[in-house]
């Protein structure tokens, strides 16, 4: 299949914001590095360093995901525990594409009592198959939830029933959970080595739930790899991934170092909390890869049009010009919504007649685009077709490709996440 995404980033140039914005000039002065950056990722996916790219092509991991959703069809519900990379995908995709055949419970993403309490209350263990997700098994707040989740489930059901209702996601051959499921006897399913958990969408970690839950993971695939072959294929300066990474780049440059994500399309708002992650722990870095101490990173928002409208974008038009705003826009909802005539004869009201709201959230877009790039506050906007599991593969492609590219611009390792490592150590301290 061809790409259907499309990359607005004309309010992202001099032409519309000043000096805030890129010129002509900057953009052809990264063309080589470009290039270079994307020679690097094409290496390292060839070599089996990272995995992220090749994963799309893997018609075992299909085949092994639909197996085990058949062999698991007769529960209704699945819990997912993970947190992270381990879940952020699966809790993206599965709002974005509502599924429904069966239903995805959350949990292990936090370790308040309360909110696990609430969770389990409304769950009937016994009928619930338990998917846990963790590379080591060792990452402290999912596995504390498995534990608790799977101790009730035994008093419940018994421990050999108990084993049958659980797949542990993890690493192929090592790790506390790996030892545990061989031990108990649960279904698994691998973690890739070469793929850290926040390029995972695409692989077991995010699919197997997706999948379980009614999801076309083919389309997903498909999806991903229009993405990634359009990158492949041609110059990157021409190619909208590359194109908004140099762009958030030279902004970063600029010192507009807040990079703000604002769908407009509650079916994407948690599509915004993955693209934080993924953007923050990707490229927060202390040290670039000569080993000089740098400390950069540009801090990812979360936001959602058009309720941000009322609660942000004050600040993002009047305040600080320290931010970037990249929108993302479904040209087709699956429902319009058409509003109804019967106040019509209200002045102040009539402008809504025949209108429906696709209109408006549409208007309200471009009007917020619009107020931004008139108080020189360059923008962007992702231009999705519709929402179908080819289009969410397309974005989660497009936001992959264009992190690991702006870790090649800032010459650091968007693959490790030292800065974490060192919060889990001194938790397990504490402890």
């Amino acid at each position: 299949m061809k790409t259907t995404l499309r990359y607005d980033s004309a309010n992202m140039l001099s032409h519309r914001v000043g000096r805030f914005g890129a010129a002509p000039e900057d953009l052809r002065g990264l063309r080589n590095r470009l290039a270079r950056a994307k020679r690097a990722i094409v290496e390292r996916s060839e070599a089996g360093e990272q995995g992220w790219l090749s994963c799309l092509d893997d018609a075992a991991m299909v085949k092994r995901i639909r197996d085990l959703v058949k062999k698991k069809a007769a529960y209704r519900t699945c819990l997912v525990i993970g947190i992270g990379g381990s879940d952020l995908a699966a809790r993206a995709l599965s709002k974005a594409l509502k599924p429904g055949e069966k239903k995805l419970v959350f949990a292990g993403a936090n370790t308040d009592p309360d909110e696990l309490a609430g969770i389990l209350s409304e769950l009937d263990l016994r009928k619930t198959l338990i998917n846990v997700i963790s590379k080591s098994g060792d990452t402290v707040e999912p596995m504390a939830t498995f534990l608790i989740v799977r101790d009730r489930l035994e008093r419940r059901a018994g421990k050999r029933q108990a084993a049958n209702q659980i797949i542990a996601t993890t690493d192929r051959e090592s790790g506390s959970l790996r030892e545990l499921a061989e031990r108990e006897g649960y279904d698994t399913l691998p973690v890739p080595k070469n793929i850290g958990g926040r390029f995972s969408a695409l692989t077991d970690v995010g699919l197997f739930p997706l999948a379980y839950a009614g999801a076309d993971m083919r389309g997903l695939l498909a999806g991903g790899r229009a993405q990634r072959d359009a990158f492949l294929r041609g110059k990157p300066e021409k190619n909208p991934t590359a194109l908004y990474a140099a762009l958030q780049y030279l902004a970063y440059l600029k010192r507009r170092r807040i990079h703000v994500l604002m769908p407009y399309a509650e079916r994407l708002r948690e599509f915004a909390f993955w693209y934080r992650q993924l953007w923050a722990e990707s490229l927060g870095k202390k040290t670039d890869r000569r080993g000089n101490v740098v400390h950069v990173g540009p801090t990812p928002v979360a936001a959602l049009g058009v309720t941000d409208q009322h609660s942000q974008l004050q600040l993002y038009v009047e305040g600080p010009n320290d931010k970037i705003i990249t929108c993302i826009e479904v040209g087709t909802f699956d429902d319009d919504a058409a509003l109804p005539d019967s106040v019509s004869d209200i002045p102040s009201l009539a402008y809504l007649k025949g209108k429906t709201l696709q209109d408006l959230i549409h208007a309200e877009r471009k009007a917020t685009v619009t107020a931004l790039a008139r108080n020189k506050r360059p923008n962007g906007t992702v231009h999705l077709p519709n929402i179908t599991a080819e289009t969410m593969g397309e974005l989660i492609v497009f936001f992959e490709l264009a992190t690991a590219m702006m870790g090649e611009l800032l010459n650091i390792n968007a693959y490790h996440q030292p800065g974490v490592e060192e919060g889990k150590r001194l938790t397990k301290q504490y402890l």
